[in-house]
C-alpha cells in the first residue's frame, strides 16, 4: 500500500498540536488555581514583578500598605522557652496592641498623641522593674513629654510599624510562591533593628498580584545555642478599626512607676 506523505504530515503535526494546546490549557488552569485560591486575577502582573529588585518591591509594598492607611499584624512563638503572642491593629493616628510573655500581659493604645497602658502585676515588673499592685490592670495615661512614652509608642501606628518590618542589608528575592493562601515575591536580607535579632535572616513576602501588600515576615536567629523562628503575620488591610480612649485613666505621674 502506497503511503500518503500529506496524511503523514497530519497524523505527525496534529498530535503535536493538540499536545501543545492541552499543555498549554493544563498550565493555565494550574495558574488559575493558584490565583483563584487568592481571589486575585492580575496573573499577568506576576513576572514582572517577580523580576523586579529587591528595593522596588519593598518600596511597592510600603506605598501600597500607607495608600491602605491599616493593618493587623499577629505574632506567636516561643523564645527562650517563654510564649509569646502579639496584636496589633495600626491605622495612621490610632492603634491598639495586646502583648503577651509567658503569664504577663500588657495592652497599649495610642489615641491622639498619647499612649494608654493597661499592665497585669507581672507585665508591670517586666517593664518598669517594680511590684506595684495599685497600678496594676488599670489604665494609665502616658503624654509625649514623659520618658516612658517612646518605648511603649513604638510598633503601634502604622508608619511605626512599617518602620520595622523592612529587611536590612543587602536584599535578594525568591521565585513567586504560594504562603497563606497569596501568590508572593520575598525580598531576603538581614533583620530590621527593631525585631531585636542581632544577626540571621528576615524575609518579608509581599503579594505579586493586586496591591502590592506584606502578606508575612518570617525572621530567624539563634538565641542561647537554638535556632529561633519570628513570623509576623498581616491582613484586615483597610479595615476602619475604632480605637477610642479608655474611658478612665490615671495620670503616669501620679502613678506608683518610675517616671
Amino acid at each position: 500500500m502506497q503511503r500518503n506523505p500529506t496524511l503523514d504530515t497530519q497524523m505527525i503535526t496534529r498530535p503535536r498540536g493538540l499536545l501543545q494546546r492541552v499543555l498549554t490549557l493544563v498550565s493555565a488552569l494550574i495558574l488559575t488555581l493558584t490565583l483563584g485560591a487568592t481571589g486575585v486575577a492580575d496573573a499577568a502582573s506576576v513576572p514582572s514583578f517577580a523580576t523586579q529588585s529587591g528595593r522596588q518591591i519593598i518600596d511597592a509594598a510600603m506605598a501600597a500598605a500607607k495608600t491602605h492607611g491599616s493593618a493587623t499584624s499577629t505574632s506567636a512563638t516561643t523564645t527562650s522557652g517563654e510564649k509569646y503572642s502579639s496584636v496589633t491593629n495600626s491605622s495612621t493616628t490610632s492603634g491598639e496592641q495586646t502583648l503577651r510573655i509567658g503569664q504577663a500581659e500588657s495592652v497599649v493604645r495610642v489615641v491622639n498623641g498619647v499612649v494608654y497602658i493597661k499592665d497585669d502585676l507581672a507585665a508591670i515588673q517586666a517593664q518598669f522593674g517594680v511590684s506595684v499592685p495599685k497600678d496594676a490592670n488599670q489604665w494609665i495615661s502616658i503624654p509625649s513629654t514623659n520618658s516612658n512614652y517612646s518605648r511603649f509608642n513604638s510598633g503601634i501606628l502604622l508608619a511605626s510599624m512599617l518602620s520595622e518590618i523592612a529587611p536590612a542589608g543587602g536584599l535578594t528575592t525568591t521565585k513567586a510562591e504560594v504562603v497563606r493562601h497569596t501568590l508572593v515575591v520575598g525580598v531576603r536580607g538581614k533583620p530590621n533593628i527593631h525585631l531585636g535579632l542581632a544577626s540571621g535572616t528576615e524575609t518579608l513576602y509581599v503579594a505579586a498580584t493586586g496591591a502590592h501588600l506584606p502578606v508575612e515576615l518570617v525572621a530567624t536567629d539563634v538565641v542561647q545555642g537554638q535556632r529561633q523562628t519570628f513570623v509576623i503575620t498581616f491582613s484586615n488591610w483597610g479595615n476602619n478599626f475604632h480605637v477610642t480612649k479608655p474611658p478612665t485613666s490615671i495620670s503616669i505621674s501620679a502613678a506608683k512607676l518610675p517616671n
